[in-house]
């Protein structure tokens, strides 16, 4: 029996689609069971008309629904459409209550609201899953006729709706309510929904759930603010560190001492230059090998290949070309949202799994309970993200369980520019990867009495013995191929338009240019620690031999201290006044080793 405190629990499914009559429906089921937790479940967005899209995104945020969404292959759609027999209209309605049934087997939830369309069922108000699985089982054998392509493997084009049929004990004593059927009181049904349309005619085609209306993007137009931090900026001399003769600094580019993990060797040189050096002495034609094997020995006739793990922005666009294109594997796409894409986030992300044909699947949690955790986070571990750093991790772990996917390929290697690394000493990176090094806290301790655990199952790591039997491989194709960011960028913009663009408080415009708030991180890494996302780009352009480490400082100093406009938007999601933001910041320095030697320094 599940607890309310068990991984990726829920109650109830909810098989979002456009009808309009679902704002008066969960409505009324909503106040006769007010105790159930509720996961909406969406299959392929780009089957929505816009005025379809605005009506669900504005669901769900109006009941503050975590939300699961498949996109299935936009090749596999094309079959469809080339295809005589199958109806497009009954192919949306089925397809989407196969993913609720997939929802409801593989996350063990134990009853689902789902419209009965195309089902015959004569009125009924509800049933048993196993009897809709039965409808469903004749549906896929008269699909699967039509296509008369021989040459076509029908089972791994449509696997996300196939590999239900392995699922079916998984569905036993498992319930079905169906929408048409619930009966709303006069009260509701007087009420009438009027909601924001979120998404303009020019978005519609952009990636368009996980976004906050109140901030879609960065106000790039408005001047920055003038603080103590940019101010002493000034007043410091041209290529001299911030926190010169108060901090060490490595001897050839910008690091200091109060980066997590970072040690100097005799001649004052940092942790990740001597990484960057050891890449240049690597046979990495033997390295990529073993990953050739890993990979060769994962594939299926049937199913996916492994999971990528994606966020939409340059590693995930590389990962996918690496993956589809020369290793030509069929990766399951994985995404946990922040709730915080930008433009060319929701373009980029939308892009990727067009032009890689991919099949994806994406979790956003509820608005207000990522906000009461992005306030928690800040004296939690430091900085606003810890929601999205545990998500990352646990999300795609769940997954990998749920849908029995056993190699997770990720993109960069810890060693390219982390202190807490190196290429020459390579090891696997663990399942508990995230949580070691970025989200530092788990769920069941981040709880409070303003977050209860039951709010945050979504970010539960499985059991251990559950993981250790699992044999999941957790991989980074930064350990396995010569890694170069820059490259590679321009690789993926000339080749597949992958988006560029502005990203606070650096001066490259595509390190998590996906999420409007990466200017509120970086800004409070620099508070906590002196060292900001300019740091690091500068520190890679001076280990490039591109500029000087002078030019590097300088550039590194203007670019951290920047006071980002999304911090105004921070401050008003969290409540937080601007002096206990940094106020907080400062006594989250004691958390880390390195980041409390910033406490010696006078100016903080």
């Amino acid at each position: 029996m599940k607890s309310l405190c068990s991984p990726f629990y829920y109650d109830v499914v909810l098989s979002l689609n456009s009808n309009p009559n679902l704002y008066n429906i969960y409505k009324e089921y909503f106040q006769q069971h007010p105790n159930q937790k509720f996961l909406a479940v969406t299959y392929n967005h780009r089957l929505f008309h816009l005025n379809e899209k605005n009506f669900m995104k504005a669901l769900i945020d109006e009941f503050n629904l975590d939300h699961l969404m498949f996109s299935i292959k936009p090749s596999s759609v094309w079959l469809i459409n080339q295809t005589n027999g199958i109806r497009m209209e009954e192919f949306r309605s089925i397809a989407q209550l196969v993913f609720t049934l997939q929802a409801m087997a593989r996350y063990d939830i134990s009853s689902a609201i789902a419209s009965s369309k195309f089902l015959d069922m004569n009125g009924t108000v509800s049933t048993d899953a196993i009897s809709v699985y039965g409808k469903i089982e004749t549906y896929f054998e008269t699909f699967k006729a039509n296509f008369k392509n021989k040459e076509l493997n029908v089972d791994k084009a449509f696997c996300s709706l196939f590999s239900l049929l392995e699922l079916k004990e998984k569905l036993v004593d498992k319930i079905i309510f169906f929408e048409e059927s619930i009966s709303i009181s006069e009260e509701y049904k007087k009420e009438q929904f009027i909601y924001e349309k979120q998404i303009s005619e020019l978005e519609k085609d952009l990636f368009w759930i996980g976004f906050d209306p109140s901030f879609k993007e960065v106000p790039w137009d408005k001047t920055y603010e003038i603080t103590k931090w940019n101010t002493t900026v000034k007043e410091s001399p041209f290529g001299t560190a911030l926190y010169e003769n108060k901090l060490q600094y490595c001897n050839r580019c910008c690091m200091p001492e109060t980066m997590e993990g970072i040690t100097f060797d005799e001649f004052g040189i940092c942790t990740p230059c001597r990484s960057s050096e050891e890449k240049m002495h690597i046979n990495w034609e033997e390295r990529e090998l073993k990953l050739t094997t890993l990979i060769s020995n994962n594939l299926s006739d049937y199913y996916y290949d492994c999971m990528l793990p994606m966020s939409g922005g340059k590693d995930s666009m590389f990962q996918a070309y690496i993956l589809t294109q020369k290793y030509d594997v069929i990766p399951l796409a994985v995404t946990h949202g922040a709730n915080w894409l930008s433009y060319s986030g929701r373009y980029n992300l939308e892009n990727c799994l067009q032009k890689f044909d991919l099949d994806h699947i994406i979790f956003h949690a509820n608005r207000a309970t990522i906000n009461k955790a992005a306030r928690k986070s800040l004296s939690a571990i430091g900085d606003a993200c810890w929601h999205c750093h545990i998500g990352a991790g646990t999300f795609v772990i769940q997954t990998a369980l749920a849908w029995n996917i056993g190699l997770l390929i990720w993109g960069e290697s810890i060693a390219e520019r982390d202190g807490r690394g190196s290429y020459m000493n390579q090891t696997e990176a663990s399942l508990y990867y995230n949580l070691e090094v970025s989200g530092k806290v788990k769920a069941e301790d981040f709880a409070d009495e303003n977050i209860p655990q039951s709010e945050l199952s979504h970010w539960f790591y499985p059991n251990q013995d559950k993981l250790k039997e699992s044999n999941i491989r957790y991989l980074h194709l930064g350990d396995y191929i010569f890694w170069d960011e820059e490259k590679q960028v321009d690789f993926i913009v000339r080749n597949f338009e992958w988006m560029d663009s502005k990203v606070e408080n650096a001066f490259k415009g595509y390190k998590s240019n996906e999420c409007v708030m990466a200017g509120v991180h970086d800004y409070a890494n620099f508070i906590k620690r002196g060292i900001g996302r300019a740091t690091v780009q500068a520190s890679d352009d001076i280990r490039r031999g591109l500029i000087t480490r002078e030019e590097g400082i300088q550039l590194a100093k203007e670019y951290d201290s920047q006071r980002p406009h999304a911090l105004d938007f921070y401050l008003k999601l969290t409540g937080y006044s601007e002096k206990e933001f940094e106020d907080i910041l400062v006594e989250a320095r004691a958390v880390s080793e390195y980041a409390k030697k910033m406490n010696d320094i006078s100016n903080d």
